[in-house]
C-alpha cells in the first residue's frame, strides 16, 4: 500500500490543527472541510475530536501491515512530516519504505515533483517490485532481498 500525506498521530493533536487549518496551501477554507469529516460544526469542537483518530491512541501503530511505502514532502503544511517518521518505525514485522521529497509540500509535491511524476517514478514502480511474484524477480535479474 502506498500512502501520501499520511496522518497518523501529530496530525491528529489540536496543536497542529491550528496551525494546519491557516496554511494558504489549500484552495478554499480549510476548516469546513475537515469539520464536516468528523461531524462537527466548532473549532473547539473539532479539535477536541481530532485526538481519538490518532493511529497511535487506537493502538493501531502496534500491530503488523502489508508493506508499505509512505510518501510526503519534508515542508508539508497539511500532514507532519513526524507522523512518515513515526509510521516507518511503527507496525512490527511490517516491511516500509519511504519517500520524502525535501523540497516538498503536501503529498511530496514541488520542487520539480508533480503528482503524476511521483506517481509515475515513485509509487508504480514500488508497487509493481511488489506485486512481482519471487520467481519473476529471480528471472529478471534483480536482487530479491
Amino acid at each position: 500500500m502506498a500512502a501520501h500525506g499520511l496522518g497518523a498521530h501529530d496530525y491528529f493533536q489540536s496543536e497542529w490543527q491550528r496551525v494546519a487549518l491557516k496554511t494558504p496551501a489549500y484552495l478554499m477554507d480549510l476548516f469546513p472541510a475537515r469539520a464536516s469529516v468528523y461531524g462537527v460544526d466548532t473549532e473547539e469542537k473539532f479539535l477536541a475530536y481530532g485526538p481519538r483518530m490518532s493511529l497511535k491512541a487506537q493502538g493501531i501503530l502496534d500491530k503488523p501491515s502489508a508493506p508499505l511505502l509512505l510518501v510526503n514532502g519534508w515542508k508539508d503544511p497539511q500532514v507532519p512530516i513526524s507522523d512518515l517518521y513515526l509510521v516507518a518505525r511503527s507496525l512490527p514485522g511490517s516491511p516500509k519504505e519511504a519517500w520524502v521529497n525535501p523540497d516538498g509540500g503536501h503529498m511530496g509535491r514541488g520542487g520539480g515533483w508533480s503528482s503524476q511524476r511521483i506517481s509515475a517514478e515513485v509509487v508504480r514502480p514500488w508497487l509493481v517490485r511488489q506485486l512481482k511474484a519471487p520467481d519473476a524477480v529471480r528471472d529478471s535479474g534483480e536482487e530479491e532481498d
